[in-house]
């Protein structure tokens, strides 16, 4: 009896050991902070499993109290693929910091110990010089005061204190469909549209490491080099357009409605679509100059004949006017 309960208390302990292994690894190891004046970068190595899909760092600001409890200074979320982050702080104090990641089924795992403290003086806020050779962005030139907004040569800037928070301030201006027979691709009536009066806003009193993409919970935006990012509106960057909301995020899987009554769409990868694609189910073809979407009608692509039906979706396998439109929904018999 006393071997099978010393067994029992065996297994048990083993239980405890591998249940205790398989969580090992469950957080970021490894995380460190260093600083330069007000310049601090954290970095960090990999957990110990599989499907890693982005990174949570928070930048702690101790308290000055023994007993208080650390408060968070800022938030920053990156891919998957990046081990570090660079933050350039804008006030004096003791700073730590912490990392989690999250994986593909969208769970965030266990948060890593917080490193040691770096401390920022007063004589270092202000000297930042950002991440990658690039000066800190700092903007707060031509700021008013006040949490509503200004206009600068005929620009409307906001003053909200963190990233896209224009709010209603960008909706003034949008295109709605004003023919309700008009082509419209969209299933439900939710589209986005293309601001003809605010395309920008501005940061103010903020600091940021760079400019260019910046990545939130909330989602994707882009930080001008002059300060402001782009609302309701297409950006070319890298090459590529991309639609913002009105709220400054960017947009995927969206339908966009421009002010001339014209359709563009963005897909999953978030760039305007051009050429032929296929959206639930249904194939539509872009201009490959502009993105606007052709059609209704009969259009002609690469000596070919389709007919685009008022959806903006090509007929297929269907006869329009006396013509048969077969599988590709090419004309069979023109």
């Amino acid at each position: 009896m006393k071997i099978f309960s010393r067994a029992i208390i065996m297994a048990a302990v083993m239980s405890m050991t591998l249940t205790l292994s398989a969580f090992a690894g469950d957080a970021p190891s490894g995380v460190s902070i260093e600083s330069s004046g007000a310049d601090i970068t954290v970095s960090w190595s990999e957990p110990d499993f599989d499907g890693v899909d982005k990174y949570q760092v928070q930048i702690l600001k101790k308290s000055s109290s023994s007993t208080g409890n650390d408060t968070t200074y800022k938030t920053i979320t990156t891919d998957s693929d990046e081990t570090s982050v660079d933050v350039t702080v804008t006030q004096k104090g003791y700073f730590r910091a912490r990392v989690r990641a999250r994986d593909v089924n969208n769970k965030w795992h266990d948060w890593s110990e917080k490193t040691d403290t770096v401390t920022v003086k007063s004589e270092d806020v202000g000297k930042g010089t950002g991440s990658g050779g690039t000066s800190t962005v700092v903007y707060t030139q031509n700021y008013t005061g006040g949490n509503a907004s200004y206009n600068l040569n005929g620009t409307t800037y906001n003053t909200m204190t963190w990233g896209p928070t224009a709010g209603n301030l960008a909706n003034t201006g949008l295109t709605t469909l004003s023919d309700p027979t008009a082509m419209n691709p969209t299933t439900n009536g939710v589209y986005s549209s293309s601001s003809s009066v605010v395309n920008s806003m501005k940061v103010v009193a903020n600091t940021y490491a760079h400019d260019g993409w910046q990545f939130e919970n909330n989602g994707m935006w882009y930080l001008n080099p002059d300060g402001t990012y782009p609302v309701s509106t297409w950006k070319e960057i890298d090459g590529e357009f991309y639609h913002f909301n009105p709220s400054g995020y960017l947009e995927v899987n969206t339908w966009v409605l421009e002010s001339n009554q014209k359709w563009r769409y963005v897909g999953a990868d978030a760039k305007m679509s051009k050429g032929w694609k296929q959206i639930l189910g249904k194939w539509y073809y872009f201009s490959l100059a502009s993105g606007e979407l052709q059609g209704p009608g009969l259009i002609t692509v690469d000596g070919k004949y389709y007919y685009i039906d008022r959806d903006g979706a090509r007929v297929e396998n269907s006869i329009v006017g006396g013509y048969y439109y077969g599988a590709d929904g090419a004309l069979t018999n023109g």
